[in-house]
């Protein structure tokens, strides 16, 4: 039987008071969710790893079939390959956010303030020393390539998604031991509207290899999707990854454009995954009735037209780990996987 995989990503949290004490998917309007349940059934599972925590890196790779000691520890090696940036086996790379402060606490890990256009311009005007490569991706996101050192390898770094509110001196302590880090940051901090903004590379990754998903599930598979690290994981794994138009990887994303997508790729292939990031997005944002939105319309505007159009295609969706949308941050902890049918 083929089968259509839809992750939403960041989906399951726990309960909230603002919501009755009900998680957002509960709280949510949800006709095609409440149906695919009806007709199958609905667990609760976990996805990342022991020893692993949960992020999408580990728990999509788990999800689509590789094995624990295969994942690599940070994305941005991902990321580069998703932008078609050839690193070598003496690299290593980065991915490098601009974030803003509020006096010296960060207050946003996404050029909070700025429109895209400004964070495109922004970035393709900043200044680089020999050694340093640096690539914009799009708004907020950016990938920092250089040559590998013991400093450089010893280098602790936090997900700033995560640390929204952190002071700035304590996240950027650590450069201090590494210069060309250091005179990056500084050299290319700015001050726009009285608003400060820097960029913060974090979570180095170096080259690493992944098996094709032919070659676990013996099974052909196309990958829906705007996320830069879920289209990374396709290439290196040989996963088709069809051309969007307008896949942004975050809330504004056209969900009716995946769902054609999404038809069209499994009269083809054995599997098709749709990976939906804006969830996630938004639960780091801490925007709750936000969330709640978005998973309204992606059950209006994507799950209806799969649901109705997927003839005998499996259906299941499910959220790859938990993101809070009180605190913003990734938490353990089961999530919500729902399918249509009673038996796997």
């Amino acid at each position: 039987m083929k089968l259509i995989l839809t992750i939403l990503d960041g989906l399951s949290e726990a309960g909230i008071k603002e919501l009755n004490y009900m998680t957002p998917l509960e709280y949510a309007y949800t006709p095609i969710i409440d149906r695919i349940k009806d007709e199958g059934r609905h667990e609760k599972r976990i996805f990342y790893p022991t020893g692993r925590q949960p992020d999408s890196l580990s728990c999509i790779l788990s999800i689509l079939g590789v094995d624990k000691d295969k994942i690599p520890n940070n994305r941005a090696y991902l990321e580069a390959v998703a932008a078609g940036i050839d690193i070598e086996e003496n690299e290593a790379v980065f991915r490098c956010n601009l974030i803003s402060a509020d006096k010296n606490t960060m207050d946003s890990f996404n050029g909070k303030g700025l429109s895209n256009r400004k964070m495109d311009e922004v970035s393709e005007n900043l200044k680089t020393a020999d050694g340093i490569k640096f690539y914009h991706l799009r708004d907020y996101r950016n990938i920092l390539v250089l040559e590998k050192n013991k400093e450089l390898l010893s280098l602790k770094t936090v997900p700033p998604h995560e640390n929204v509110g952190m002071r700035i001196d304590e996240l950027f302590k650590e450069f201090k031991t590494v210069k060309i880090l250091n005179d990056f940051i500084v050299d290319n901090q700015i001050f726009i509207n009285g608003r400060r903004y820097l960029f913060y590379p974090w979570g180095l990754s170096e080259k690493v290899n992944l098996p094709s998903f032919f070659s676990i599930h013996k099974k052909t598979c196309s990958m829906v999707c705007g996320a830069e690290i879920v289209k990374g994981m396709a290439k290196l794994m040989n996963i088709d990854l069809p051309v969007l138009r307008n896949a942004t990887g975050d809330a504004d994303t056209d969900l009716k454009e995946k769902a054609e997508t999404v038809l069209k790729e499994i009269r083809t292939h054995d599997v098709v995954v749709a990976h939906i990031n804006g969830t996630d997005e938004l639960s780091h944002r801490k925007d709750i009735q936000g969330k709640v939105d978005f998973i309204e319309k992606i059950d209006r505007e994507f799950l209806s037209e799969i649901y109705a159009n997927a003839d005998d295609a499996k259906l299941a969706v499910l959220s790859d780990h938990r993101t809070s949308s009180v605190t913003g941050r990734h938490e353990k902890g089961f999530v919500d996987y729902i399918t249509n049918c009673r038996e796997e």
